[in-house]
């Protein structure tokens, strides 16, 4: 069955191609079909059979180890040393994720054009702009200086590289086969671009120019009003008590923004993906039935098949470590060994800043800085495009702040150039993110796991701990500019040194907290600290997930594995509970309402909050929501265009203006005479979401099929997708999922003796589609089960189907 829906999806391919009907993914050059459908040579080489045969494989090779593949697909690897650990790691991330590997590196070194075509052309443009190139090489040139980081990162290119060598063109992953193209060997500069992949997606935060935009437009006064910096309700990761016992280093430049009065127009470079979060938490022994830490983690990220984690477990003579590792890197990132687990959520904080260039003249080869002219230095970039002969030459200015990648067409003379903390200088030669994968695998106690997150500088990220000895910490870590308060909140003047970062928070002044008295450590992407830590910081923040764990948590006693599952699945949107019933009340206090808006009413009225996938009610208060969202600040969206873009208010700050000042001004609508307040737009704006939605839920529409939820192929073929699941969940609950993101991993760890560990992914070990291991955690995934986890001490404790056995 499996490989007839193989067939079948790969003919409706063929005729989508041939008509021209992919989405914009694939090759504008149709590749050889001949070569596809070959019976020797093409995607029929894919199918596996449902069963796996067991047996053993015996892979010729300079060093030893054995792997043995479980029930569930998930490799062993058991090896003499960690260099021999790391190149089968490499060798089986090959295996596996081909494909995935090459074209998640192609997108992030804006090497996409030359396989999928022109239409890719602008992206791949961008790319070169941003700098991730040049950050990659950088990165990858410190690894080899640190003698232990270059033995693992040139172990694990040499294994991916060993299974690339037994490929001939019929054994290409189908996707190859299908685009037409050869995979490329690997290198130590593929693995960094992972890494710096990973810090666009969680800490490429650029709302500079739209806030810049919207406080030149709205004026200071209305700006600060709809715009506060901090939700007066966070509770912040850090606990509020905590002391800081250090004395802070002061800044050294005052921040110089740019003009009020200027609107940029210039259009908005993609954003961080919404949904993109996590959750993680750490409860003490003196919470939890067993008396001993429980941990959980659950990194919210975009859904992919095949999984963007790789599922894994390493044991070496000196290292016993099970988790979840990025193809293209080795190491386990979020997992436990034999004394210790680990977790890791998104912080969330700014470290991108945009600067004015000025320019000398139209010619753009000098710039003013501090009163001299100064010439840039220029990176030049070849980007060839599939079907064209002659490639694209991209010449970019990078300036002391950074690269110049936006480009402002209404001026000769003012540019936009990035100050990114992927170009930033890196830390001494014995810390780097390699270090800090491989110190978390052989932490044993929280002074390893201080001492390993020295490398950690990007992205920012909120690692949670646990260990056998009962302790329990947190760590903020990442790598801070400092600055100056609101400094990087706007675009600021490049033609002074003195508004570049000129220092970073020290590691040993990062927020963290170790065995708080409050019994938990937990982080859910909300604010790090409260108002007394001593550093400014801004970013993006998550208002309603990180308060409700934390309200569970403190009331939680005797806590076992399973509520820490339930936890990690429950629908409940603290949004709805603080926002529904003064949206009723307000639609009340109103008057008489229509039929239908009664009928959406009382719907409302029974809904316990839960974003349960069978109910309805989820549907309609998204609809009420969103609809008064947009009345409110109907004088921002008049102002929002496609080359003018604006910022929004959060949505805590609507909330806030329901509950406190619901004759505010703002809730007056531009278009009308009338002079409305919260009430009126509460029950207009109900009465247009219930007639748009109600018909729709009356002939059976649920919040499982609004969602619509699909993980799809990493590269949008069809028929190589999931399929619409059944699940509970939405973006404001812990269950964070929405269509295209969600819980990446599930993780819960108990720290008895000996460790207890539970996990699954959505999807499975084998990026193949014809594999019985493509996605067969999926539906397990999504009912909210999970797998047990387990540290084995030698392969014959594996229950193995197959066995791959390296060596001569």
């Amino acid at each position: 069955m499996k490989f007839l829906k193989l067939l079948l999806s790969l003919a409706v391919l063929a005729a989508a191609i041939y008509i021209g009907d992919t989405h914009g993914l694939i090759a504008d050059k149709v590749p050889a079909m001949g070569r596809l459908f070959s019976p020797f040579t093409g995607f029929w080489q894919q199918a596996e059979p449902m069963i796996p045969l067991p047996g053993t494989i015996h892979i010729p090779s300079n060093i030893k180890g054995e792997v043995a593949i479980d029930e569930r697909g998930i490799p062993h690897i058991f090896a003499e040393d960690n260099e021999s650990a790391f190149f089968i790691h490499g060798y089986l991330h090959a295996k596996d994720r081909l494909f995935q590997m090459e074209i998640t590196t192609r997108a992030a070194s804006g090497r996409l054009a030359e396989v999928l075509g022109i239409s890719m052309i602008e992206r791949d443009i961008l790319q070169r702009r941003k700098g991730i190139t040049v950050a990659a090489n950088r990165m990858a040139q410190h690894w080899l200086k640190d003698p232990g980081t270059a033995a693992v990162v040139t172990a694990y290119t040499a294994g991916v590289n060993a299974y690339l060598q037994t490929l001939n063109p019929k054994d290409y992953p189908v996707e190859f086969k299908i685009l037409g193209f050869t995979p490329e060997p690997w290198t130590v500069d593929k693995s960094a671009l992972l890494v710096e992949s990973m810090a666009e997606t969680l800490c490429f935060r650029n709302r500079d120019v739209p806030v810049s935009n919207s406080r030149a437009a709205l004026g200071g006064v209305l700006f600060a009003h709809l715009f506060p910096a901090e939700n007066p309700k966070d509770s912040p990761i850090i606990p509020a008590d905590t002391p800081w016992d250090f004395e802070p280093i002061k800044v050294a430049a005052d921040e110089v923004p740019a003009d009020a009065t200027l609107s940029w127009y210039l259009p908005e470079l993609p954003q961080a993906p919404e949904g993109i979060g996590s959750n993680n938490w750490a409860l003490a022994g003196r919470k939890t039935a067993s008396g001993a830490p429980l941990l959980s983690n659950d990194p919210h990220l975009n859904l992919t098949l095949p999984s963007i984690w790789y599922e894994v477990h390493l044991h070496t003579p000196n290292m016993n470590v099970y988790g979840v590792s990025l193809p293209c890197v080795p190491g386990v990132v979020i997992g436990f060994n034999e004394q210790a687990a680990w977790g890791i959520t998104n912080v969330g904080q700014d470290v991108l800043d945009w600067y004015r260039i000025h320019w000398t003249d139209a010619t753009k080869t000098k710039y003013q800085l501090d009163g001299q002219a100064v010439a840039p230095e220029w990176v030049i970039d070849t980007v060839w495009v599939r079907g064209q002969e002659a490639p694209e030459i991209i010449r970019t200015p990078w300036t002391v702040f950074g690269p110049v990648v936006y480009q402002d067409s209404s001026s000769a003379y003012q540019d936009l150039a990035m100050q990114w903390i992927i170009h930033s200088p890196v830390g001494d030669e014995m810390h780097n993110n390699i270090t800090s994968f491989l110190g978390l695998g052989l932490t044993k106690n929280v002074s390893d796991y201080q001492q390993a997150l020295k490398g950690f500088d990007f992205p920012a990220s909120n690692v949670v701990f646990a260990d056998q000895g009962g302790n329990i910490a947190l760590t903020v870590t990442g790598h801070y500019p400092l600055r100056q308060p609101q400094q990087g909140r706007f675009v600021q003047e490049g033609n002074e040194k003195l508004t570049a970062w000129q220092q970073y928070i020290p590691f040993s002044q990062i927020p963290r907290t170790v065995n708080p008295g409050r019994g938990y450590v937990s982080s859910a992407n909300q604010r790090s600290t409260d108002l007394s830590y001593p550093y400014y910081y801004l970013g993006h923040f998550e208002d309603y997930r990180g308060r409700y764990i934390n309200r569970v948590l403190d009331t939680m006693q005797q806590a076992t594995p399973e509520m820490m599952m339930a936890l990690q699945y429950d629908a409940h949107s603290l949004k709805a509970e603080e926002a529904l019933p003064l949206m009723i009340a307000a639609a009340k206090e109103y008057g008489e309402l229509s039929t239908i808006s009664g009928q959406a009413l009382s719907l409302l009225e029974k809904w316990d909050y839960r974003y349960t996938g069978n109910k309805a009610a989820p549907v309609l208060f998204d609809a009420w929501f969103d609809t008064l969202y947009q009345q409110t600040f109907d004088e921002i969206y008049a102002l929002h265009k496609d080359n003018h873009p604006m910022e929004f208010p959060e949505e805590w700050r609507l909330i806030a203006l329901m509950e406190q000042l619901p004759k505010d001004p703002i809730f007056d609508l531009q278009a009308t005479e009338r002079k409305e307040d919260f009430s009126v737009l509460a029950a207009e704006s109900l009465e247009k979401a219930a007639a748009a939605w109600m018909p729709a839920i009356v002939a059976g529409l649920n919040w499982n099929a609004h969602r619509a939820t699909n993980i799809p192929h990493l590269g949008r073929i069809p028929g190589f997708d999931s399929g619409l699941l059944h699940t509970d969940g939405a973006k404001s609950t812990p269950n964070a999922l929405s269509t295209g993101n969600g819980p990446s991993w599930r993780m819960v760890v108990s720290l008895e003796k000996p460790i207890k560990a539970w996990g699954v992914l959505p999807g499975g070990a084998s990026g193949n589609p014809g594999s019985p291991y493509y996605m067969n955690s999926v539906k397990a995934w999504a009912q909210g089960e999970y797998y047990d986890l387990h540290l084995y001490q030698t392969p014959e404790e594996v229950k193995a189907l197959k066995y791959l056995v390296f060596g001569k």
